[in-house]
Formats: C-alpha cells, structure tokens, sequence
C-alpha cells in the first residue's frame, strides 16, 4: 500500500555543479591526486571554497539545472542545499526557471566562501529557492589523509596529522561579518583537530552561549573523527552537524587502516551523537555518495555499531515535512527488521515540496 509522509531532503550535495558538468581540479578515484591538491592549496594559504567561478555552458545551463532537480525529485527528495556554490550562474538559471513556475524541488544554497568574500546577495524569502549562508573549509579529507587529526594517521608518516586550512582566528575573523548579517556559518571539519579548531573559531563568533549557537543555524560539515569528550563539547556547543549517512559504511576499511582500530570504532558515532541530544541533519554529500536518500536510510540503519540508527530515528532525521511530502510503495519504519537492509529498494512513486 502506498505510503504518503514527510519529504526527504539532503542538506548537503554538490548537484547543481554534477549536472552542469563541471570537473573538480583532482582526479576523484586517485587519493594521491586529491592530497596533493590540498596541499597545494593549503601552502597557498587558501582552501577548496575560495575558488570563484566555474567553467560554464550558460546557454546549457537552465536545462541543466531542471535536469537535476526533476531527478532528485525522481529519487523521493522535496528539498536539497547545494554545498558551496561558487559560481552566481547556477542561481540565476534557477531565478529564470522559478519564474516560469515552481521548481521541481527546493533548493538552497551554501555560497562557497570565496564567492561569498566578493559580496552576497538578497535573500529572496521564497520557499523554492533562497539562499541560506557561507560555507568554509577547515581541513581535507579521510580517504587521501588530509583531514586534520589531533594525533598522525596510523598508516603514513609518524607526523602526518593531516591539513588545517583555517586556524581558529582566521575562521572567525572571515565569517564574522556573515554571520553577523544572519548569514548561517557551515564549515566542513572531517578530522577531530579541524573540529576543536572549528568551535574555537565559533566561540569568537556567536560566544560561548548554546543557544545563540543554535538559532544562528551554525553547522559543521562531517564530523567523522571525534573522542567522546569533543562529541560532548559538540552537542553542549548548540551546533548542528550535518551527518552523510553513507560515509560510515563507504569509509570502514579506510577508516581502520587511517585511524587504527581503536580510533575508527570511536569515529562516526552518530548514536552517541543523536543519544546525546545532538542537533543533527543529513546530506549524501553527493557526487561522492550516491543522491538517493533511500540509500542513505539503509546505509544509516545497517553501517558499523556506532553509527547504526533504527529506522524511525533515521527517518526522521532524512526528513521534514515543512518541506513538503515524498509518496513510497512502502512505510520504511514498518518493515521486518529482517528486511531492513531491503529499504533501497523502495520505489518512489512522487514528491510534492509544500
């Protein structure tokens, strides 16, 4: 029987810059590739988000950007975020298509911090498309071993801790004025040092107060690598993080020869996280995971121990029903627990963002 509830949304994919085809400045399936990049960046004193300007096919790009989103609607997806934009084109399509009527699916916009550094623009108050903040970039990733740990990768070199590409003053002397403005402040932090370094630069900002923390919308990008202590200083903290509930699953033979045994069981511990109270949303970070939120119910419901959640609280952290409604062959929360691992395999049947 079909089953009608709150929308899927993803609050972190990078869409809007897959379907205009624009390709990242490192080869995806080479960590070698990817670390080197990092390094170079971050020997330049810049980050990933401070680029401005992609290589564009305007007169493609409108029917790109509905491409996209008639697809993500396809996958049961009322909503999504585009997780630093760095180039104002990719709006302005969905400005022109907006007008001719509704968006297939809503969408809002992280402006990557470079392009934001050369001046926002007007929210537009409109529930299909309006901007939401900045985004910055504090360390690199697991996989290539560029996230900024606070003690060395197991695998590597004996001092390799990764890449910080923002110490905590920087970060908050760049996003203050932003956030000052009401602009929500989203920072991707991968590794345990980049995070400490990413609450420091937030209690410059919004103080120590949870609650301010909490109504700016402040938000960490990942947070894979955390002790229980910093898990703890995050919930206390009033920021939300955005979880990829496929990370877990992706990254458990990575994370165990990266981390070490030990530390890869105390990674990505969204059970502690959401047990503890913490305000969490979701994203498939997208290309790197597949879009489908379906996949990510499963992945969050089925990953390693710590990071397993039963399906009603996955659910309901991979949906909002302000954001409209996603219609299923099936209620997810009412399968066997034998059949869990099946939830993929769900068909959508439509969407309808409020």
């Amino acid at each position: 029987m079909a089953f009608t509830g709150p929308g899927f949304v993803d609050h972190h994919t990078h869409l809007l810059r897959v379907a205009a085809g624009v390709k990242p400045p490192y080869d995806y399936t080479s960590p070698e590739s990817i670390a080197q990049y990092h390094r170079a960046l971050s020997a330049r004193g810049t980050t990933p988000m401070d680029s401005v300007g992609d290589e564009i096919d305007v007169e493609r790009l409108d029917a790109q950007m509905m491409g996209a989103l008639e697809h993500a609607s396809s996958l049961g997806l009322v909503q999504l975020t585009e997780a630093g934009m760095h180039d104002w084109a990719y709006y302005d399509a969905l400005q022109r298509r907006r007008e001719d009527g509704r968006l297939e699916c809503r969408v809002r916009v992280l402006v990557g911090s470079g392009l934001a550094a050369e001046g926002m623009r007007e929210r537009t108050g409109d529930p299909d498309l309006d901007l939401l903040g900045v985004k910055f970039y504090a360390d690199g990733w697991l996989g290539p071993r560029t996230c900024a740990l606070c003690a060395p990768f197991s695998d590597v070199h004996p001092e390799d801790d990764g890449v910080l590409f923002l110490e905590p003053v920087v970060l908050a002397r760049r996003a203050q004025r932003l956030a000052e403005a009401g602009w929500v402040i989203a920072t991707h932090a991968i590794g345990d040092r980049a995070i400490e370094a990413v609450l420091d630069a937030y209690d410059m900002v919004f103080g120590d107060d949870p609650a301010a923390v909490a109504a700016s919308g402040a938000r960490i990008e990942h947070a894979q690598v955390m002790s229980s202590a910093l898990l703890d200083r995050v919930v206390d903290s009033g920021v939300t993080v955005c979880i990829q509930p496929s990370f877990s699953r992706s990254d458990e033979e990575t994370a165990r020869v990266a981390l070490g045994a030990e530390r890869a069981k105390r990674s990505y511990d969204w059970s502690g996280l959401v047990g503890r109270g913490g305000r969490v949303i979701t994203g498939a970070d997208y290309p790197i995971e597949p879009l489908s939120p379906l996949v990510g119910l499963r992945d969050l419901c089925v990953g390693p121990e710590q990071s397993r959640l039963d399906v009603a609280t996955a659910f309901a952290l991979m949906t909002d029903a302000s954001a409209g409604t996603t219609t299923l062959d099936a209620d997810p929360r009412e399968l066997d627990p034998d059949d869990v691992a099946d939830i993929a395999d769900i068909g959508v049947i439509g969407t309808a963002p409020s």
